[in-house]
Protein backbone atom coordinates (compact mmCIF):
# COMPACT_ATOMS: atom_id res chain seq x y z
CA UNK A 1 0.00 0.00 0.00
CA UNK A 2 2.71 2.55 0.80
CA UNK A 3 4.36 2.05 -2.55
CA UNK A 4 1.28 2.43 -4.46
CA UNK A 5 0.83 5.89 -2.31
CA UNK A 6 4.69 6.97 -2.88
CA UNK A 7 4.57 6.36 -6.30
CA UNK A 8 1.59 8.48 -6.90
CA UNK A 9 2.93 11.01 -4.96
CA UNK A 10 5.91 11.30 -7.17
CA UNK A 11 3.56 11.34 -10.03
CA UNK A 12 2.25 13.99 -8.76
CA UNK A 13 5.20 15.65 -8.23
CA UNK A 14 6.37 15.29 -12.03
CA UNK A 15 2.80 16.82 -12.99
CA UNK A 16 3.03 19.74 -11.07
CA UNK A 17 7.09 19.78 -12.27
CA UNK A 18 5.70 19.67 -15.68
CA UNK A 19 2.63 22.13 -15.26
CA UNK A 20 4.88 24.80 -14.29
CA UNK A 21 7.50 24.10 -16.96
CA UNK A 22 4.75 24.20 -19.36
CA UNK A 23 3.65 27.61 -17.28
CA UNK A 24 7.38 28.58 -17.45
CA UNK A 25 7.21 27.76 -21.46
CA UNK A 26 4.40 29.70 -22.04
CA UNK A 27 5.44 32.46 -20.31
CA UNK A 28 8.49 32.70 -22.22
CA UNK A 29 6.74 32.42 -25.68
CA UNK A 30 4.99 35.07 -24.32
CA UNK A 31 7.54 37.17 -23.63
CA UNK A 32 9.32 36.39 -26.87
CA UNK A 33 6.01 37.16 -28.72
CA UNK A 34 5.84 40.52 -27.06
CA UNK A 35 9.64 41.12 -27.77
CA UNK A 36 9.29 39.98 -31.63
CA UNK A 37 6.63 42.24 -32.27
CA UNK A 38 8.19 45.36 -30.21
CA UNK A 39 11.44 44.47 -32.64
CA UNK A 40 8.73 44.66 -35.54
CA UNK A 41 6.66 47.71 -34.56
CA UNK A 42 10.05 49.12 -34.11
CA UNK A 43 11.43 48.31 -37.29
CA UNK A 44 7.88 49.16 -39.17
CA UNK A 45 8.31 52.51 -37.22
CA UNK A 46 11.61 53.08 -38.93
CA UNK A 47 10.38 52.82 -42.48
CA UNK A 48 9.76 55.18 -44.71
CA UNK A 49 6.10 56.01 -44.77
CA UNK A 50 3.96 58.20 -47.33
CA UNK A 51 0.88 59.74 -46.77
CA UNK A 52 -1.32 61.14 -49.57
CA UNK A 53 -4.74 62.57 -48.02
CA UNK A 54 -4.63 60.83 -45.09
CA UNK A 55 -3.95 57.34 -47.14
CA UNK A 56 -0.74 55.11 -46.85
CA UNK A 57 0.61 54.91 -50.64
CA UNK A 58 2.80 52.55 -52.35
CA UNK A 59 6.28 54.16 -52.95
CA UNK A 60 9.45 53.01 -55.09
CA UNK A 61 13.26 53.22 -53.77
CA UNK A 62 13.94 56.54 -56.22
CA UNK A 63 11.17 58.48 -55.84
CA UNK A 64 12.26 60.02 -53.37
CA UNK A 65 16.25 61.15 -53.09
CA UNK A 66 17.47 62.86 -49.72
CA UNK A 67 20.34 65.00 -49.65
CA UNK A 68 21.04 66.50 -46.24
CA UNK A 69 17.47 68.00 -45.48
CA UNK A 70 16.60 68.65 -48.58
CA UNK A 71 14.16 66.24 -50.42
CA UNK A 72 14.36 65.59 -53.85
CA UNK A 73 10.90 64.08 -55.56
CA UNK A 74 10.68 62.60 -59.35
CA UNK A 75 8.29 64.57 -60.72
CA UNK A 76 7.71 61.93 -63.12
CA UNK A 77 6.57 59.26 -60.38
CA UNK A 78 4.89 61.32 -58.42
CA UNK A 79 2.22 63.19 -61.30
CA UNK A 80 0.33 60.15 -61.89
CA UNK A 81 -0.07 59.96 -57.61
CA UNK A 82 -1.41 63.56 -57.07
CA UNK A 83 -3.71 63.97 -60.22
CA UNK A 84 -1.43 65.20 -63.13
CA UNK A 85 0.14 63.65 -66.13
CA UNK A 86 3.74 63.88 -66.96
CA UNK A 87 5.16 64.49 -70.64
CA UNK A 88 8.30 64.69 -72.04
CA UNK A 89 9.34 68.12 -73.35
CA UNK A 90 7.94 71.75 -73.11
CA UNK A 91 3.99 72.54 -73.53
CA UNK A 92 2.96 72.57 -76.93
CA UNK A 93 6.49 71.85 -78.29
CA UNK A 94 5.50 67.86 -78.95
CA UNK A 95 9.13 66.77 -78.54
CA UNK A 96 10.56 63.99 -76.28
CA UNK A 97 13.50 66.05 -74.77
CA UNK A 98 14.08 64.55 -71.93
CA UNK A 99 15.56 68.06 -69.92
CA UNK A 100 12.28 69.77 -69.67
CA UNK A 101 9.23 67.78 -69.02
CA UNK A 102 5.36 69.09 -67.93
CA UNK A 103 2.94 68.21 -65.91
CA UNK A 104 -0.88 68.28 -66.94
CA UNK A 105 -4.13 68.20 -65.00
CA UNK A 106 -7.76 69.55 -65.84
CA UNK A 107 -7.41 73.12 -64.76
CA UNK A 108 -3.71 73.49 -65.20
CA UNK A 109 -0.36 72.97 -66.81
CA UNK A 110 3.28 73.01 -65.41
CA UNK A 111 6.10 73.55 -67.63
CA UNK A 112 9.76 72.86 -65.89
CA UNK A 113 13.40 72.53 -66.89
CA UNK A 114 16.52 71.17 -65.97
CA UNK A 115 18.86 73.30 -64.15
CA UNK A 116 16.49 76.03 -64.05
CA UNK A 117 14.86 77.73 -61.25
CA UNK A 118 11.88 78.91 -62.93
CA UNK A 119 8.41 76.78 -63.54
CA UNK A 120 5.39 78.18 -65.92
CA UNK A 121 2.14 77.70 -65.49
CA UNK A 122 -0.92 78.05 -67.62
CA UNK A 123 -4.64 76.84 -67.44
CA UNK A 124 -4.96 73.95 -70.61
CA UNK A 125 -5.11 74.87 -74.11
CA UNK A 126 -3.58 78.94 -73.49
CA UNK A 127 -0.27 79.92 -72.96
CA UNK A 128 -1.03 82.79 -71.00
CA UNK A 129 1.72 81.97 -68.44
CA UNK A 130 2.77 82.80 -64.66
CA UNK A 131 6.18 81.87 -63.44
CA UNK A 132 7.53 81.48 -59.96
CA UNK A 133 11.67 81.40 -58.77
CA UNK A 134 12.60 78.63 -56.58
CA UNK A 135 15.66 78.72 -54.49
CA UNK A 136 16.84 74.84 -56.14
CA UNK A 137 16.43 74.25 -59.86
CA UNK A 138 15.60 71.54 -61.02
CA UNK A 139 18.01 68.31 -61.33
CA UNK A 140 18.31 65.53 -63.82
CA UNK A 141 18.92 62.50 -61.66
CA UNK A 142 19.59 58.81 -63.10
CA UNK A 143 17.36 59.79 -65.68
CA UNK A 144 14.58 61.48 -64.39
CA UNK A 145 13.74 65.01 -63.49
CA UNK A 146 13.86 65.45 -59.48
CA UNK A 147 12.31 69.08 -58.41
CA UNK A 148 12.42 69.75 -54.64
CA UNK A 149 9.59 70.00 -52.16
CA UNK A 150 9.24 73.64 -52.14
CA UNK A 151 8.64 72.78 -56.13
CA UNK A 152 6.30 70.37 -56.47
CA UNK A 153 4.13 72.06 -53.74
CA UNK A 154 3.82 74.74 -56.57
CA UNK A 155 3.75 72.65 -59.58
CA UNK A 156 1.44 70.20 -58.74
CA UNK A 157 -1.13 72.86 -55.89
CA UNK A 158 -0.32 70.63 -52.71
CA UNK A 159 1.54 70.86 -49.54
CA UNK A 160 4.44 68.63 -48.69
CA UNK A 161 5.55 67.97 -45.53
CA UNK A 162 8.34 65.86 -44.69
CA UNK A 163 9.31 64.75 -40.72
CA UNK A 164 12.51 63.26 -40.49
CA UNK A 165 11.79 61.73 -37.27
CA UNK A 166 9.17 59.46 -38.31
CA UNK A 167 10.83 58.94 -41.53
CA UNK A 168 7.45 59.59 -43.27
CA UNK A 169 6.36 62.45 -45.79
CA UNK A 170 3.16 63.70 -45.75
CA UNK A 171 0.96 65.22 -49.00
CA UNK A 172 -2.32 66.69 -49.16
CA UNK A 173 -3.34 67.56 -52.32
CA UNK A 174 -5.37 70.55 -53.23
CA UNK A 175 -8.86 68.42 -54.21
CA UNK A 176 -8.66 67.26 -50.74
CA UNK A 177 -8.60 70.82 -49.17
CA UNK A 178 -11.65 72.11 -51.28
CA UNK A 179 -13.34 69.15 -50.22
CA UNK A 180 -12.70 69.82 -46.53
CA UNK A 181 -13.72 73.31 -46.78
CA UNK A 182 -16.98 72.70 -48.91
CA UNK A 183 -17.91 70.43 -46.60
CA UNK A 184 -16.95 72.07 -43.45
CA UNK A 185 -17.46 75.62 -44.43
CA UNK A 186 -20.95 76.08 -45.64
CA UNK A 187 -20.05 80.12 -46.62
CA UNK A 188 -16.85 78.90 -48.74
CA UNK A 189 -17.29 80.71 -52.26
CA UNK A 190 -14.12 77.74 -53.83
CA UNK A 191 -16.63 75.29 -55.24
CA UNK A 192 -16.18 76.04 -58.76
CA UNK A 193 -13.13 78.45 -59.09
CA UNK A 194 -9.83 77.02 -59.20
CA UNK A 195 -7.96 79.87 -58.50
CA UNK A 196 -9.40 80.71 -55.35
CA UNK A 197 -9.04 77.01 -54.46
CA UNK A 198 -5.85 77.67 -54.91
CA UNK A 199 -5.88 80.30 -52.19
CA UNK A 200 -6.02 77.00 -49.31
CA UNK A 201 -2.50 76.40 -50.04
CA UNK A 202 -1.51 79.90 -48.56
CA UNK A 203 -3.58 79.42 -45.69
CA UNK A 204 -6.50 81.85 -47.44
CA UNK A 205 -10.27 80.87 -48.03
CA UNK A 206 -12.74 83.78 -50.51
CA UNK A 207 -15.67 83.38 -48.78
CA UNK A 208 -19.27 84.67 -49.44
CA UNK A 209 -22.35 86.18 -47.40
CA UNK A 210 -24.92 83.78 -48.09
CA UNK A 211 -25.26 80.45 -48.22
CA UNK A 212 -24.27 78.18 -51.66
CA UNK A 213 -28.02 78.40 -53.19
CA UNK A 214 -29.08 77.60 -56.79
CA UNK A 215 -31.29 81.00 -56.87
CA UNK A 216 -31.22 83.54 -59.33
CA UNK A 217 -32.08 86.15 -57.85
CA UNK A 218 -28.95 85.92 -54.94
CA UNK A 219 -27.10 89.08 -54.29
CA UNK A 220 -23.66 87.41 -53.70
CA UNK A 221 -21.06 89.56 -51.57
CA UNK A 222 -17.13 87.85 -51.52
CA UNK A 223 -14.48 88.08 -49.19
CA UNK A 224 -11.62 86.37 -47.82
CA UNK A 225 -10.27 84.95 -44.06
CA UNK A 226 -7.20 84.07 -43.26
CA UNK A 227 -6.97 80.31 -41.77
CA UNK A 228 -5.26 79.52 -38.72
CA UNK A 229 -4.22 77.23 -36.38
CA UNK A 230 -7.03 79.19 -34.20
CA UNK A 231 -9.81 79.11 -36.97
CA UNK A 232 -10.46 81.48 -39.45
CA UNK A 233 -10.91 85.35 -39.11
CA UNK A 234 -11.40 87.97 -41.82
CA UNK A 235 -9.05 89.87 -43.77
CA UNK A 236 -10.92 91.20 -46.08
CA UNK A 237 -15.01 92.06 -45.26
CA UNK A 238 -17.71 90.09 -47.44
CA UNK A 239 -18.51 93.15 -49.72
CA UNK A 240 -17.16 92.50 -53.06
CA UNK A 241 -19.42 91.36 -56.42
CA UNK A 242 -16.12 89.24 -57.36
CA UNK A 243 -12.80 87.96 -56.16
CA UNK A 244 -9.93 86.42 -57.82
CA UNK A 245 -6.76 85.04 -56.14
CA UNK A 246 -3.09 86.56 -58.18
CA UNK A 247 -1.31 82.86 -56.99
CA UNK A 248 2.18 84.14 -58.15
CA UNK A 249 1.98 87.14 -55.67
CA UNK A 250 -0.89 85.74 -53.06
CA UNK A 251 -3.12 89.27 -53.84
CA UNK A 252 -6.45 89.17 -54.34
CA UNK A 253 -8.20 91.55 -57.62
CA UNK A 254 -11.17 92.65 -56.47
CA UNK A 255 -14.02 93.82 -58.01
CA UNK A 256 -16.68 96.76 -56.14
CA UNK A 257 -20.80 96.86 -56.79
CA UNK A 258 -19.65 99.89 -59.69
CA UNK A 259 -17.88 97.05 -61.39
CA UNK A 260 -14.95 98.55 -60.83
CA UNK A 261 -12.17 96.81 -59.90
CA UNK A 262 -8.58 97.00 -57.73
CA UNK A 263 -6.17 94.96 -55.79
CA UNK A 264 -6.10 94.13 -52.33
CA UNK A 265 -3.49 91.93 -50.00
CA UNK A 266 -3.52 88.80 -48.68
CA UNK A 267 -3.50 91.05 -45.02
CA UNK A 268 -6.32 92.94 -46.56
CA UNK A 269 -4.23 96.42 -47.39
CA UNK A 270 -5.29 98.21 -50.72
CA UNK A 271 -2.64 98.05 -53.31
CA UNK A 272 -4.57 99.30 -56.25
CA UNK A 273 -7.59 101.39 -55.68
CA UNK A 274 -10.70 99.93 -57.29
CA UNK A 275 -11.29 102.12 -60.47
CA UNK A 276 -10.90 99.83 -63.75
CA UNK A 277 -12.88 97.75 -65.93
CA UNK A 278 -10.20 94.79 -65.45
CA UNK A 279 -6.67 94.07 -64.15
CA UNK A 280 -4.70 91.47 -64.93
CA UNK A 281 -0.71 91.21 -63.94
CA UNK A 282 1.46 90.97 -66.63
CA UNK A 283 4.70 90.61 -64.68
CA UNK A 284 5.50 89.15 -60.93
CA UNK A 285 9.02 90.46 -60.45
CA UNK A 286 8.40 93.95 -61.67
CA UNK A 287 4.43 94.02 -60.45
CA UNK A 288 3.28 95.30 -63.35
CA UNK A 289 -0.69 94.80 -64.66
CA UNK A 290 -2.76 95.25 -67.73
CA UNK A 291 -5.22 97.79 -67.12
CA UNK A 292 -8.61 98.46 -69.04
CA UNK A 293 -10.90 101.43 -68.36
CA UNK A 294 -13.16 102.13 -71.51
CA UNK A 295 -11.86 99.68 -73.58
CA UNK A 296 -8.98 101.57 -73.54
CA UNK A 297 -5.38 99.84 -72.24
CA UNK A 298 -2.53 100.62 -70.29
CA UNK A 299 0.00 99.34 -68.17
CA UNK A 300 0.30 100.09 -64.15
CA UNK A 301 2.74 99.75 -61.12
CA UNK A 302 2.19 98.11 -57.86
CA UNK A 303 1.42 101.17 -56.30
CA UNK A 304 -0.93 102.01 -59.02
CA UNK A 305 1.18 104.50 -60.54
CA UNK A 306 0.79 104.30 -64.45
CA UNK A 307 3.13 103.65 -66.19
CA UNK A 308 1.59 103.24 -70.22
CA UNK A 309 -1.47 105.53 -70.23
CA UNK A 310 -4.68 104.19 -71.06
CA UNK A 311 -4.88 104.86 -74.53
CA UNK A 312 -4.39 102.12 -76.39
CA UNK A 313 -6.20 99.18 -78.28
CA UNK A 314 -4.11 96.42 -77.47
CA UNK A 315 -0.98 95.51 -75.20
CA UNK A 316 0.54 92.32 -75.49
CA UNK A 317 0.40 90.16 -78.42
CA UNK A 318 -0.90 86.68 -79.77
CA UNK A 319 1.96 84.63 -79.58
CA UNK A 320 -0.57 81.53 -80.29
CA UNK A 321 0.51 81.58 -84.25
CA UNK A 322 4.70 81.28 -83.16
CA UNK A 323 4.55 78.14 -80.86
CA UNK A 324 8.26 77.28 -81.44
CA UNK A 325 9.22 80.67 -79.83
CA UNK A 326 8.88 79.05 -76.55
CA UNK A 327 7.09 82.39 -75.65
CA UNK A 328 6.41 82.53 -71.84
CA UNK A 329 5.10 86.49 -71.93
CA UNK A 330 3.23 87.60 -74.42
CA UNK A 331 3.12 91.20 -72.76
CA UNK A 332 6.87 91.82 -72.38
CA UNK A 333 9.28 90.46 -74.70
CA UNK A 334 13.13 90.16 -73.62
CA UNK A 335 12.06 91.21 -70.25
CA UNK A 336 12.28 94.71 -71.53
CA UNK A 337 9.99 95.32 -74.77
CA UNK A 338 5.99 95.73 -74.36
CA UNK A 339 4.10 95.92 -77.58
CA UNK A 340 1.37 98.80 -77.95
CA UNK A 341 -1.80 98.84 -80.90
CA UNK A 342 -3.15 102.36 -81.68
CA UNK A 343 -5.49 103.30 -84.40
CA UNK A 344 -4.12 100.13 -86.07
CA UNK A 345 -0.30 100.62 -85.78
CA UNK A 346 2.11 99.25 -83.85
CA UNK A 347 4.91 100.01 -81.69
CA UNK A 348 6.83 99.54 -78.34
CA UNK A 349 7.61 100.77 -75.02
CA UNK A 350 10.20 100.08 -72.07
CA UNK A 351 10.08 98.69 -68.89
CA UNK A 352 10.31 101.91 -67.63
CA UNK A 353 7.61 103.32 -69.77
CA UNK A 354 9.31 104.96 -72.29
CA UNK A 355 8.19 104.63 -76.05
CA UNK A 356 11.22 102.82 -77.73
CA UNK A 357 9.99 101.68 -81.09
CA UNK A 358 7.60 104.34 -83.03
CA UNK A 359 3.85 103.08 -83.84
CA UNK A 360 4.26 102.91 -86.95
CA UNK A 361 4.65 99.26 -87.71
CA UNK A 362 1.57 97.17 -89.24
CA UNK A 363 2.27 93.96 -87.36
CA UNK A 364 4.60 91.46 -85.17
CA UNK A 365 6.60 88.18 -86.31
CA UNK A 366 6.27 86.50 -89.83
CA UNK A 367 3.95 83.95 -90.39
CA UNK A 368 4.48 81.43 -92.96
CA UNK A 369 2.22 78.84 -94.51
CA UNK A 370 4.99 76.46 -95.90
CA UNK A 371 4.86 73.37 -93.36
CA UNK A 372 8.53 72.57 -93.52
CA UNK A 373 8.95 76.33 -92.10
CA UNK A 374 8.74 77.93 -88.78
CA UNK A 375 6.48 81.14 -88.32
CA UNK A 376 8.54 83.08 -85.96
CA UNK A 377 8.46 86.45 -83.70
CA UNK A 378 11.95 86.55 -81.81
CA UNK A 379 15.25 85.50 -83.29
CA UNK A 380 16.80 84.30 -79.24
CA UNK A 381 20.66 84.70 -80.49
CA UNK A 382 20.73 88.51 -80.83
CA UNK A 383 17.43 89.46 -79.09
CA UNK A 384 15.83 90.44 -81.77
CA UNK A 385 12.27 91.23 -82.81
CA UNK A 386 10.93 90.28 -86.14
CA UNK A 387 8.28 93.07 -87.44
CA UNK A 388 6.46 94.02 -90.75
CA UNK A 389 4.66 97.13 -93.03
CA UNK A 390 2.23 96.66 -95.19
CA UNK A 391 2.75 98.28 -98.73
CA UNK A 392 0.60 98.44 -101.82
CA UNK A 393 2.55 97.30 -104.51
CA UNK A 394 1.60 98.30 -107.98
CA UNK A 395 0.18 95.08 -109.91
CA UNK A 396 0.06 93.00 -107.01
CA UNK A 397 -1.58 94.86 -104.21
CA UNK A 398 -0.76 94.91 -100.64
CA UNK A 399 1.69 93.34 -99.40
CA UNK A 400 3.79 92.39 -96.14
CA UNK A 401 7.06 93.39 -95.69
CA UNK A 402 9.29 92.41 -92.84
CA UNK A 403 11.96 93.64 -90.47
CA UNK A 404 13.91 93.61 -87.35
CA UNK A 405 14.39 95.30 -84.25
CA UNK A 406 16.19 94.41 -81.19
CA UNK A 407 14.72 94.33 -77.57
CA UNK A 408 15.60 97.88 -76.98
CA UNK A 409 13.62 98.90 -80.24
CA UNK A 410 17.11 99.62 -82.16
CA UNK A 411 16.06 99.03 -85.84
CA UNK A 412 18.32 95.67 -87.06
CA UNK A 413 17.17 95.38 -90.58
CA UNK A 414 14.74 98.07 -92.27
CA UNK A 415 11.01 96.44 -93.45
CA UNK A 416 12.24 95.59 -96.89
CA UNK A 417 12.48 91.60 -96.58
CA UNK A 418 10.25 89.17 -98.13
CA UNK A 419 10.11 86.29 -95.21
CA UNK A 420 11.83 85.59 -92.69
CA UNK A 421 11.82 81.89 -91.04
CA UNK A 422 13.12 79.38 -89.20
CA UNK A 423 14.09 75.57 -89.73
CA UNK A 424 14.67 72.78 -87.43
CA UNK A 425 17.75 70.76 -88.05
CA UNK A 426 18.73 67.67 -85.80
CA UNK A 427 17.37 69.89 -83.00
CA UNK A 428 19.57 73.36 -84.06
CA UNK A 429 17.40 75.85 -85.15
CA UNK A 430 18.33 77.94 -87.87
CA UNK A 431 16.93 81.75 -88.88
CA UNK A 432 17.03 82.03 -92.62
CA UNK A 433 15.47 86.08 -94.12
CA UNK A 434 14.88 86.36 -97.48
CA UNK A 435 15.92 89.65 -99.56
CA UNK A 436 15.11 89.81 -103.85
CA UNK A 437 14.06 86.41 -103.73
CA UNK A 438 17.84 85.36 -102.12
CA UNK A 439 18.36 83.61 -98.70
CA UNK A 440 20.71 84.52 -96.10
CA UNK A 441 21.42 83.72 -92.73
CA UNK A 442 19.56 85.72 -90.05
CA UNK A 443 21.33 85.50 -87.53
CA UNK A 444 25.10 86.04 -89.31
CA UNK A 445 23.56 88.79 -91.42
CA UNK A 446 22.56 90.77 -88.44
CA UNK A 447 25.74 90.04 -86.08
CA UNK A 448 28.14 90.86 -89.09
CA UNK A 449 26.18 94.03 -90.39
CA UNK A 450 26.06 91.78 -93.70
CA UNK A 451 22.98 92.84 -95.60
CA UNK A 452 22.52 95.89 -96.92
CA UNK A 453 18.40 95.96 -96.88
CA UNK A 454 16.90 98.09 -99.39
CA UNK A 455 13.17 99.13 -99.28
CA UNK A 456 11.79 98.36 -102.98
CA UNK A 457 8.88 99.99 -102.09
CA UNK A 458 10.16 103.31 -100.60
CA UNK A 459 13.69 102.94 -101.44
CA UNK A 460 14.64 103.30 -97.87
CA UNK A 461 18.51 102.57 -97.00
Amino acid sequence: MELIGTNAQEKNKKTKKIMIGIIITIVLLLIASFIILGVIYYLKQGQFKLYIDGKVSKTSDDLFIFEGDTVYVSIRDIANMVGYQYYNGGYKQYTEDETKCYVESENEVCTLEMDSTIIYKTPPENLDYEYYTLTTPVKRINGKLYITAEGISVACNLKFYYDANKNQVTIYTLPYYTNYYVTNYKTSAISENFKNQKALLYNLLVVQNIDNTQSASRNIRYGVYKIGENGITEVVGTKYTDIEFIESTQEFIVKTTENQVGIITADGKTKVQPQYDSLKQIDKDLNLYLATSNNKKGVIEKNGKILIYLEYDEIGLDTSKFQDDDIKNPYILYNNAIPVKQNGKWGMYDIRGNLILPIEYDGFGCITNDKTKSSILLIPDVKAIVVSKLYDIEKQGKQNYYGVVDFQGKVLMLTGLQSVYSVTNNGIKEYTMIYNDVSYDAIESILNNALTIRNTVTNEE
